[in-house]
């Protein structure tokens, strides 16, 4: 006599295995959107530093070289920048260029965007993002 189906200690043996590769793999992507939304900050303050900083701070050390700094209002950066959603307002980053830090927090996690290198006739203004 031929059966058709499984029987009840197949099926509990493959509910096992589904409970253990869930519990394994359930943790590898909790965060995982946090993770991701700082992995846009930190890229967007790398694209600041390489394009749209230097290009401000060239035309300010053009303009005035005795003010470079003043070149670095909110004003100017907000014209300049698009922030992606959830990294801050461009306001943010004009004022983490003049000295000001802010933070980001995301999940668990807090990040700090701050000013590494301060805007002078000789060096662009560099930010920094690190975690906490």
């Amino acid at each position: 006599m031929k059966r058709a189906g499984f029987t009840m200690i197949e099926l509990i043996f493959v509910i096992v295995i589904l409970g253990i590769l869930s519990a394994v793999a359930l943790p590898k992507f909790i965060g995982v959107s946090d993770q991701a939304k700082a992995g846009k900050c930190k890229s967007f303050v790398g694209t600041l530093n390489r394009t749209v900083l230097p290009a401000i701070w060239s035309d300010a050390v053009l303009n005035d070289p005795e003010n470079v700094a003043d070149a670095f209002t909110a004003d100017a950066i907000t014209n300049q920048i698009t922030v992606p959603s959830d990294c801050g307002e461009a306001s943010d980053y004009a004022d983490a260029i003049g000295g000001t830090s802010f933070t980001l927090t995301f999940g668990d996690n807090t990040y700090t965007v701050e000013q590494d290198v301060a805007p002078s006739v000789n060096e662009s203004p560099v930010l920094k993002f690190s975690q906490d």
